[in-house]
Formats: structure tokens, C-alpha cells, sequence
């Protein structure tokens, strides 16, 4: 298996969407916050050469993250 490239770039663009949407509430924020932090486990297993849980890292980030994008959104 190799390192999840795309995965890993999708949450970051995913991420960067949720954060520069407007407003903010402590749901969106949650999720946010977890999104990163999945992202940063993801790139340390990376480092580890643990390319499976990379991959299963980086698809949560992005879940997260479009929880925080659907929460700011769904609060206009």
C-alpha cells in the first residue's frame, strides 16, 4: 500500500472550505477541530509507513470537516 496522497489532499481542501465559510457556532467548531486533528494522526501514520490507517485518518478528516461545512452552512 502506499501513503494516501489524494486522501490526505482532499481533507486538507476539505478542511480549508469549512474553515474560511462564514460563520461560526461550537457544533461546526467541534467538528473542525476533529477534523484536524484526524488529519494530523494521518499524517503521523504516514510517517510511521502505516499507509492504512493514513488512509482511514484522512477519510475521517474530510467527514469532519464537511460536518463542520454542512453545520455552518444549515445555521443561516
Amino acid at each position: 500500500m502506499k501513503p494516501p496522497a489524494q486522501q490526505m489532499a482532499d481533507a486538507r481542501s476539505a478542511i480549508k472550505t469549512a474553515s474560511e465559510l462564514p460563520g461560526s457556532n461550537p457544533k461546526a467548531d467541534a467538528y473542525l477541530k476533529s477534523a484536524e486533528k484526524a488529519l494530523e494522526e494521518a499524517a503521523e501514520a504516514i510517517r510511521q509507513e502505516r499507509y492504512e490507517r493514513a488512509h482511514m485518518k484522512a477519510l475521517e478528516a474530510k467527514r469532519e470537516a464537511q460536518r463542520a461545512a454542512s453545520t455552518k452552512q444549515s445555521k443561516h
